[in-house]
Parts: structure tokens; sequence; C-alpha cells
């Protein structure tokens, strides 16, 4: 399998009303443990746009401050974000210490979400040294996108 070397490029990535409502029911469903797994998602122009929820269940001993999960054949294709929740309020909204040493694949969505409702919606795309943020835009039928919460 070969590797996808236009993902790179996104410059945003879309989430619709009804993946983000999959994320959320997966996410309150798990509370207080974090909840994670992929969005499958194509490429337009220069923007990410999910088009799946794959969740996945976390299988971390330590599963109120860790996702861990294991590779299935669920797992997407490329184009695809990786997304796991913090649950504690004292975690932060963006990428720890270690997830960024953890996280392999190119695109990685926290979702803030302390009391089990998603607060903040952070996408990093891994760059060649470092992690850099990208927008989340949300989108409904009846209205442009428009960027979704962030927590700092």
């Amino acid at each position: 399998m070969g590797t996808v070397p236009f993902s790179h490029r996104a410059r945003a990535l879309t989430v619709p009303d009804d993946i983000r409502d999959a994320i959320a029911a997966h996410i309150a469903a798990t509370h207080p443990h974090e909840a994670g797994g992929y969005l499958a998602c194509t490429l337009q122009d220069d923007q990410l746009y999910a088009t799946d929820h794959v969740p996945l269940e976390n299988v971390s001993p330590r599963p109120r401050r860790r996702f861990a999960a294991t590779a299935t054949d669920q797992v997407p294709p490329e184009p695809r974000v990786f997304y796991h929740s913090h649950t504690s309020a004292s975690t932060p909204s963006g990428l720890t210490g270690t997830d960024r040493r953890n996280i392999r694949d190119r695109f990685a969505l926290v979702v803030f979400a302390p009391h089990g409702e998603p607060y903040s919606y952070r996408l990093f795309r891994l760059g060649l040294f470092n992690w850099q943020e990208v927008p989340v835009m949300g989108e409904t039928s009846h209205e442009e996108p428009a960027r979704l919460p962030r927590l700092i």
C-alpha cells in the first residue's frame, strides 16, 4: 500500500452535523473515559471533508486519562483523521506531550469534553518537525461552514 502525498496540504477540516453528532454520542456513551476513533475523509481542493465516523474501543489501562486502541480493518484509508477526547478539566484542550509522542497519524483531532459534551475541537497536522494547528469547520445543511468552538 502506497503513501498518500496530497493530504499534507489540507488547510482545514469540515465536519458535517451528523458526523459531529456521532462523535458527541460516542464521547457521551464512554464518559468519564476518553473516547476515540477515526473520521474517514475526502480531500476537496485543500479541504478535508469528514464523510464517516469510525469509533474505536478504548483499551488503555488508564481510560480516564488516556486513549489507546488496537488498529482493526475498520480504520479508514487516508485521508483520515484520528480523534480522541480529553475528559478531564485539568487536561488541556490541545495535544499533550503523550499525544505528540504516541499519535502516528498525520492528523489528530482533540475534542475537549470534560463533562461528556464537546466544548472544543482542535485539529493538528503533523509537519516535518512539529504539529501545526488547522481550523475545524462545522457544516449544516442551511449555513455556510463556520469554525467550531476552540478553547486553548
